[in-house]
């Protein structure tokens, strides 16, 4: 797992806000990762880079292509604000599986980002992926304020019958907002609801974090 710094978007309920804000203090350069890759080579097949949004760095191609030098295969996570970089990544064949997000529905996603993410923009970056010849997956974080049975029925039409759809657990205590940290996150049984209701939609969906 390679984590990038920096995010475009303020999810309240991420667990990862060093890595959004750039405060984390432990930092490798991109040499230091691909040494380390290299010692590494013969113990793994692959590499997955998260963040934070990988997608916001410049420099993600070149990195990439050091990593395909060395035999090994690339996944990335990401919320989609880059179709450009996206695009991209996907002629060069520089990745092997997509993850985005998919954080609600499109009304609620300002409160789901903290941010004026735009909607058409994270539709292009969809639309990408999905007409693509890559494997992928769409996620969504079960966060009771902000998605339920209905929001998981779109979101789950949305990703369709080709590609995997992940439910994961929300996860309270590193919340990047501190009101989101006073939020019980669904239980078991609800859960499995919501499982059965994507199932209906998109065959390859699973529940992870539990």
């Amino acid at each position: 797992m390679i984590y990038t710094k920096g995010c475009n978007f303020r999810c309240p309920f991420c667990h990862n806000s060093s890595l959004v804000l750039g405060t984390n203090s432990e930092t490798l350069s991109s040499a230091d990762v691909l040494r380390d890759i290299e010692r590494r080579k013969g113990f793994i097949d692959g590499v997955v880079i998260t963040g934070g949004e990988p997608a916001i760095n410049e420099d993600l191609p070149g990195f990439i292509r050091e990593i395909r030098k060395r035999g090994l295969a690339v996944k990335l996570d990401t919320n989609g604000s880059r179709p450009e970089m996206l695009q991209k990544l996907i002629e060069s064949r520089l990745v092997d599986f997509v993850s985005m997000d998919i954080k609600t529905t499109w009304p609620k996603y300002k409160l789901a980002t903290g941010s004026d993410a735009d909607i058409e923009i994270l539709k292009k970056s969809i639309g990408l992926i999905k007409s693509s010849n890559i494997d992928y997956e769409f996620r969504t974080t079960c966060v009771p304020t902000l998605v339920n049975a209905e929001d998981i029925d779109a979101i789950s039409r949305i990703s369709g019958s080709r590609g995997l759809y992940t439910l994961q657990q929300f996860q309270p205590e590193d919340a990047f907002s501190e009101e989101y940290r006073r939020i019980t996150p669904y239980s078991f049984a609800a859960l499995h609801s919501l499982l059965e209701i994507a199932c209906a939609n998109a065959p390859g969906s699973r529940l992870i974090g539990i």
